[in-house]
């Protein structure tokens, strides 16, 4: 098997965004806010939003305008009344990154790693300046 047809593309998403959508969509399931304050949609797709821009921002490396609008459609999923949208769509979506980072190990385990850290020399108390 080629190494190109192991190749999976990245999720659109970082996976800490997906799973902070899925977090925020059981806040829905055990506590069922909407029933009590309706203003907590707003609260909770709000928390959405600012969470996915700035993980996508910093941790991603999108632009603003990329983590915006990433974070405006993972905040407006994360902020449906049901328990079931944020994780319709963060499920997937962790799933897509743990496959595509899983097709990227190296196919007979971790000798490569092993190897090159072996071979790296060590650093002695003369080479440290």
């Amino acid at each position: 098997m080629t190494d190109e047809s192991r190749q999976i593309t990245p999720p659109p998403i970082h996976p800490l965004a997906a799973f902070a959508t899925i977090a925020l969509d059981g806040i829905f399931f055990f506590f069922f806010l909407e029933a009590v304050n309706p203003l907590a949609v707003l609260g909770i797709g709000s928390l959405g939003f600012v969470t996915t821009t700035m993980v996508q921002r910093f941790l991603d490396n999108d632009e603003w305008g990329a983590a915006i609008a990433k974070g405006l459609v993972m905040g407006i999923v994360a902020g449906v009344p049901y328990p079931v949208a944020g994780t319709a769509v963060g499920l997937p979506l962790l799933a897509w990154a743990g496959v595509s980072r899983w097709m990227k190990l190296p196919e007979r385990g971790n000798n490569q790693i092993i190897d090159e850290a072996i071979k790296r020399p060590r650093l002695t108390k003369g080479d440290e300046e």
